[in-house]
């Protein structure tokens, strides 16, 4: 009975990638829909959630955003730019209703119709520092990426590798000017700032993309923790020199240090598990529950704010209501709205004379 145990044990497939990179995706949306209900009220032994890294939970985002638009390029760059656009404007649009909604039924001041025409164009950013959908700051960001792939394709790793490491000099010196010179944080950036101070992170999402065939993933995965490690100590130093300055070091290791510790845990999650990928290679068992968490990770990240502020009008005080009402709604809106990854997804039949 063991030998067969063990032969069956063995005949386990691992989880693919792409439903790995799918929860993932989902684990980092809701860290940033509990920051931002953190935001509006209190959610108790939930606050921990929030600590794990709003920002980190971004670089995440980006960095797995660069890798599965490298691959999708590599795969069928024909009419690559039109695929993302039937991905992602049709939840981005109801985003922007239902935002529209809130701000309306509110008694607020609508946006002038050309910061909505800003929006819609992926120019918020850019034109304006802010935008009407908060976490659509982002979204632009890696929809100037998506317009600039194929031109990315047509440079060498040597090339894209300079590009990466001024992107992170530039962020790393923006990081330390937003504590010394009170610089805005990057969903209040104009000007198209974020696309030189962000970019790193998905370049190198992309050049683990393309040279994953090629036996080069490693240094680059070596890069990027190198990278996480950086951006990590250097925003340790500066929160320990701020407590310091103020005579506050007591607070840094009673209130600061276990916010580093978590934020960490991120970003090394994150490197793990894309270790783990590159390691597996594109074999394994696609799992429906994690791929329907990262079918839905977008509109989450996309709606959760409008779903939050409508109910903050109710009595209702749960926070995991708050969640729960959330989730529900990006699972409408993914059935609702999101045709293109649906038909993807669907199993092909073979005709019928095959």
């Amino acid at each position: 009975m063991s030998g067969q145990a063990s032969h069956q044990a063995s005949q386990i497939q691992p989880v693919d990638q792409w439903s790995k990179l799918a929860a993932l995706r989902f684990v980092l949306a809701s860290i940033v829909a509990f920051n931002h209900l953190a935001e509006m009220m209190p959610i108790g032994v939930l606050s921990v959630i929030p600590m794990l890294g709003t920002f980190e939970a971004i670089l995440g985002f980006l960095l797995v955003s660069g890798y599965s638009i490298g691959v999708s390029y590599r795969k069928e760059p024909t009419q690559f730019l039109w695929r993302r656009v039937k991905r992602i404007y049709p939840v981005y649009l109801a985003s922007l209703v239902l935002m529209g909604i809130v701000l309306y039924s509110g008694s607020h001041a609508l946006p002038a119709a050309s910061e909505w025409a800003i929006n819609l164009l992926f120019l918020n950013q850019l034109l304006v520092p802010t935008s009407i959908v908060g976490p659509a700051w982002s979204l632009s960001l890696e929809f100037w990426l998506y317009c600039l792939t194929p031109l990315l394709f047509t440079l060498s790793d040597k090339t894209i590798k300079r590009l990466v490491a001024v992107s992170f000099i530039t962020f790393c010196v923006y990081t330390c000017g937003r504590t010394l010179f009170h610089w805005t944080y990057y969903s209040g950036t104009a000007f198209g700032l974020n696309l030189l101070l962000l970019a790193f992170i998905w370049l190198s999402g992309l050049r683990l993309a393309r040279t994953k065939d090629s036996g080069g993933s490693g240094n680059i995965m070596r890069s990027i923790v190198a990278m996480f490690a950086i951006y990590i100590a250097l925003s340790i130093v500066i929160q320990a020199g701020y407590r310091l300055k103020h005579g506050e070091m007591a607070q840094f290791f009673q209130i600061d240090l276990i916010p580093f510790i978590l934020r960490i845990c991120t970003l090394a999650a994150v490197a793990f598990l894309f270790r783990n990928i590159l390691r597996q290679g594109p074999g394994g068992k696609p799992s429906a529950w994690m791929r329907m968490l990262g079918d839905v990770s977008f509109p989450l990240y996309m709606l959760h704010i409008p779903v939050f502020e409508l109910l903050k009008r109710t009595a209702i005080k749960s926070p995991t209501v708050y969640f729960a009402a959330a989730f529900g709604a990006s699972v409408v809106a993914y059935k609702a709205l999101d045709l293109y990854s649906q038909r993807r997804h669907a199993p092909r039949k073979m005709p019928v004379a095959a």
